[in-house]
This record gives structure tokens, sequence and C-alpha cells, in this order.
């Protein structure tokens, strides 16, 4: 077998035309000298058509975004992530036929957790890519397997799924896109899962969707990187809009290489600047930054207090509704605004369990986490 190499980038999203962007000449060799690219196809193309107003914001993408990757050279397309529905059916469709063969994770149902398999070198490489359980659109009702999902990270046959695909490929590598957004540090129970990945039979685990860059370790000889953060992510109408989230323009993409002798990898720092400009980011302060997640992960004191303040952070910076009614209903305005709306929700004939922030809390495994770790740390 000759040696295999492997670009794994983050979450992708250009709702302007991505004739705005500039990539260097750098970062495209660096891409296009690998056999293959993998990056998160995060947000789904919009149908043809009308539609109705919408109630929320539903993410989509330029049409001219499939193209630009292609040319940067990506010939692999993850769509297990909470956006790839938010146009229905019909937005899935659309974006499927586009990315075609080299899309995976989605679909119906065994589809969706199908790896996918390629051959490469003499050897064959296999992906699964996994999805947290989502607004919308991912097979997390054991109950309900109809229809198109994404394949759900906690489903029972995920950890079958590895061992058999074990049998048939040469190296596997689950591509989860699960954690809490934000932080640049993975939850105790998103570790734990991620090396399950590895005990049942994974060479490695490439993480996706906090949207900013978590620390990596090597778990049993084998890298996981929790979080790559956004490869590039712009989801309004303009070039010029600024996202104010911490390293929400600090990337990170990895090059795996493989042969006969192991698994190596680098880490590539990316920045893109101002929505036009993508770029690998030389800075010292992104590598000493690199540095200090992953000794985070090593020392379980310093990961512990680091963890508990960032969590607090995060309760406190009014992100997530339902976590927000947990914490910050505390004035008496405030009370009262709540008590007024659950009463006119009573006399709509609503009642306390249509609450749609409270159904997703429940379903979602890792904000149920971040919950109860918060409360834990204001007892």
């Amino acid at each position: 077998m000759k040696r295999i190499s492997i670009f794994f980038a983050g979450d992708f999203c250009s709702k302007p035309s991505t004739s705005h962007i500039t990539v260097s000449d750098e970062l495209k060799g660096l891409i296009k000298s690998c056999d293959l690219k993998v990056v998160n196809f995060e947000v789904p193309l919009k149908p043809d058509g009308l539609f109705p107003q919408q109630k929320y914001e539903r993410f989509w993408q330029n049409d001219d975004s499939p193209v630009f990757l292609r040319n940067l050279g990506f010939n692999l397309f993850t769509m297990a992530n909470n956006h790839v529905f938010d146009w229905g059916d019909e937005g899935y469709k659309k974006t499927k036929r586009v990315l075609g063969e080299q899309s995976f994770g989605s679909g119906m149902y065994d589809e969706a957790y199908k790896v996918k398999v390629c051959e490469v070198n003499g050897a064959k490489i296999g992906f699964m890519a996994l999805s947290y359980a989502a607004y919308t659109g991912v097979f997390n009702d054991v109950l309900n397997r109809d229809g198109l999902g994404c394949a759900f990270i906690n489903d029972l046959r995920v950890n079958h799924d590895i061992m058999n695909a074990k049998k048939v490929v040469d190296f596997l590598f689950v591509l989860p896109h699960d954690g809490i957004e934000y932080i640049d540090v993975p939850l105790p129970e998103t570790i734990a899962r991620y090396r399950d990945f590895i005990d049942f039979g994974a060479d490695g685990v490439i993480g996706t969707h906090p949207h900013c860059p978590q620390g990596w370790e090597e778990y049993k000889g084998k890298p996981i990187f929790y979080s790559l953060g956004n490869f590039f992510f712009n989801s309004k109408e303009s070039p010029q809009y600024h996202a104010n989230k911490p390293h929400w323009y600090e990337g990170m993409c990895v090059k795996v290489e493989l042969d006969p002798g192991g698994i190596f990898y680098n880490v590539i720092n990316t920045q893109n600047t101002d929505n036009v400009l993508l770029t690998i980011d030389h800075r010292h302060v992104r590598a000493e930054q690199n540095e200090k997640l992953v000794l985070y992960l090593k020392d379980k004191e310093e990961y512990a207090h680091y963890l508990k303040e960032k969590c607090q952070q995060l309760t406190e910076s009014m992100e997530m509704p339902i976590i927000d009614k947990t914490f910050h209903i505390n004035t008496l305005k405030q009370c009262a605004k709540l008590l007024f709306k659950n009463w006119a929700r009573h006399i709509r004939g609503k009642k306390f369990e249509d609450d749609l922030s409270l159904m997703v809390l429940l379903k979602n495994d890792t904000r149920n986490n971040l919950l109860k770790r918060g409360i834990k740390g204001k007892m």
C-alpha cells in the first residue's frame, strides 16, 4: 500500500456567492495535494419555487458553493448535521442531486448509516458521518425510521456498524457533528462518546459543529479531534456581515496520512478574513492556543476548572432558549412576562409539553448535559 493522504475541513456555508471568496495558493495547493478531501456541507441549497414566510431562520447557501468546493479539490461531503434539512425534503433532494455519490451521512434510514468507502492506492478507506438529535431531520426516534434523515450519533446500531465496517475496510474514520457551540473544550460526555468510536474499531474521529476549534488527543494511538470549527461560514446576505462569536473566523484542518506503519497527522490552522479571504494561519498565537487546548485534555484538574468556567459563561450568555429560561428569569418583569406568556398559551389550548424548546432540549443529549452541569454549578 502506498501512502494515502486525507484532508479534513470543518463546517462550510456561503450564502453570498462564493465569487467573493479568495483562497490562498498555499491552502489550495495543500488541499489539492491530498488524495481525499472531506468537508462538512453544513447548509442545504435553497429549493426552487416560492415558500411561505418563515417562522424561524432557515439557513441556505448559494448554488455556486458545490462548484467552489470542488474547484478547491474537495471530493467528499458530509451531510449529517443540524441544518441539512432546514429547507425540508426538497432542499435536501436538490443538494443531494448536486453533490451526488460524493456525499454521505443522510438519506433513507439504511442509506444514512451506510459507510462511505473509497479505494485509494490499494486500500479501502471508510467514512461514517453522524449528527446529534437536531431540531429536525435526524433519525433519533426509534419508532420512526420512515422518510429522509441524518444518521443519529447515539443510535444503538452505530457501534455495531463500526465493528462491521472494520471487517471490510482498512481504515475507518467517524465524523460526528455534535458538541456545544462556542466553547473550545468538549464536555466529558462528548469525550466518552468519541472514545467509544475508537473502542469499537474506528481509526480516527474528526468532529464538527461547535463553530470553534477544540483540542485533540490520541486515544489508544488513534487521533480524536473534537471540533475543527468553521472552514468558512457566512449564512447572511452580505460578505460584510461579522459574527460576534469567539474563534468563529479561526478554523482548523487536519491532514492525515496513512501507510502500513500507522496513522500520522498534521494540524493546519486557517483564518477567514472579512468573509473574503481564506488562508493558512501561521501566527504563533494560534499555535499557542492549540497547545493550551491539548493540555486541558491531558490535565484533569485544569480541564475541570476551565470547563466549569466556560459552561458558566455559556449559561450566562443567553444563547439557548430553554437554558435561558432556567438561568435568566430573575426579575419581576421577566417573571411576569413568562407567566403571562404561559397563561396566554393555556387560553389558546397549548400545553406545557408543547413548548418546542423543551422538546428540543429533551432529545439533545449534549445540551441536556450542559443544562445539568449548569444547574449543578448553581447549587
